[in-house]
């Protein structure tokens, strides 16, 4: 069970937070570095002050980080992720959706909410992703199958191959697409793949 620790300003705070973790550690305007974390904690930092400080400092300490916002959007999502966040959701969320965000990061997943997830995974304009012709066939159809939310085990037995295989398709793709998770390659190859 993760610790739950909070770095917040003067300006939010919410009994919420304590609702849903009684055992939470709230931080006000802490010194950048000054509040203890390590891999079994889930800071939730709100995206305020020194907040980007905050960020780098207790991920080199190997804590999840769950961005608080009071103002959604998929550029702020997409720029938090990139940074190492593992989840993003307003500040002043209900007891029972924190609880869920907490349940999720836990468990080494992401969390966005389903409209901000939407609107990642939407087509866009953007240009094609780079080194995506790079990929092989195999390693095209994995990458498709995984931003369609198949699990390891599920894209092994759609191409009958072995979860071994598809790992090691997949860390071709993060390498050659230049992306570091799961969920960066969705946001980049799912356009593609609607655009089909």
């Amino acid at each position: 069970m993760m610790r739950p620790v909070f770095i917040t300003t003067n300006s939010v705070q919410t009994s919420r937070w304590q609702s849903a973790f009684s055992d939470a550690k709230i931080y006000c305007d802490p010194v950048v570095g000054a509040v203890p974390v390590d891999a079994d904690t889930i800071v939730w930092i709100l995206l305020d002050g020194n907040w980007q400080q905050h960020l780098v400092s207790v991920s080199n300490l190997g804590a999840k980080v769950v961005a608080l916002t009071l103002n959604e959007s998929a550029t702020e999502a997409r720029r938090l992720i990139a940074l190492g966040a593992r989840g993003y959701v307003h500040a002043l969320a209900v007891p029972e959706l924190l609880l869920k965000v907490k349940k999720a990061v836990e468990y080494d997943g992401l969390w966005l909410g389903q409209d901000l997830m939407q609107q990642l995974l939407a087509p866009s304009e953007r240009s094609p992703v780079i080194g995506y012709e790079k990929l092989s066939v195999r390693e095209k159809a994995v990458a498709e199958l995984v931003a369609q939310g198949l699990s390891n085990k599920e894209v092994a037995r759609q191409l009958s191959i072995t979860e071994r295989t598809v790992k090691a398709h997949l860390s071709a793709c993060f390498e050659k697409l230049n992306v570091r998770d799961r969920m960066q390659l969705a946001m980049h190859v799912r356009p593609l793949i609607r655009a089909l």
